[in-house]
């Protein structure tokens, strides 16, 4: 919500979305859009997708959170998400570890982020 000289504006943004299928790739998003990163996770499994901050100056975290998907409370398959708004133009890396809390992570999920 925006407001100016006491009226109020609903203002929406762009969202990207980005999942596995995104790994490695160069992202162009504009200044003050949003970028939403979402990758499976199994709570089952004890494997969990870990965000490594500060890992982009030029996006700031609005948000992260765990979705159960489908049946997820009987087979613990969800979604792993995280928000982010642009707000500075250049270029960064986001970087994802799927990792136990009691092991080495097993894979890493990254992507370049281009703010124009």
């Amino acid at each position: 919500m925006y407001s100016n000289n006491n009226q109020n504006y609903n203002v929406k943004f762009m969202t990207t979305i980005a999942g596995l299928g995104s790994n490695g790739q160069v992202l162009e998003i504009h200044l003050r859009e949003r970028l939403e990163i979402r990758l499976p996770e199994s709570r089952i499994s004890g494997y969990m997708w870990k965000y490594h901050e500060p890992g982009c100056p030029r996006l700031q975290l609005e948000d992260s959170d765990y979705r159960e998907k489908g049946e997820a409370r009987f087979t613990g398959l969800g979604e792993r998400w995280w928000r982010f708004n642009a707000i500075a133009t250049g270029e960064c890396r986001l970087v994802f570890s799927l990792i136990r809390p009691w092991s080495a992570p097993s894979q890493e999920y990254f992507i370049v982020v281009r703010v124009s």
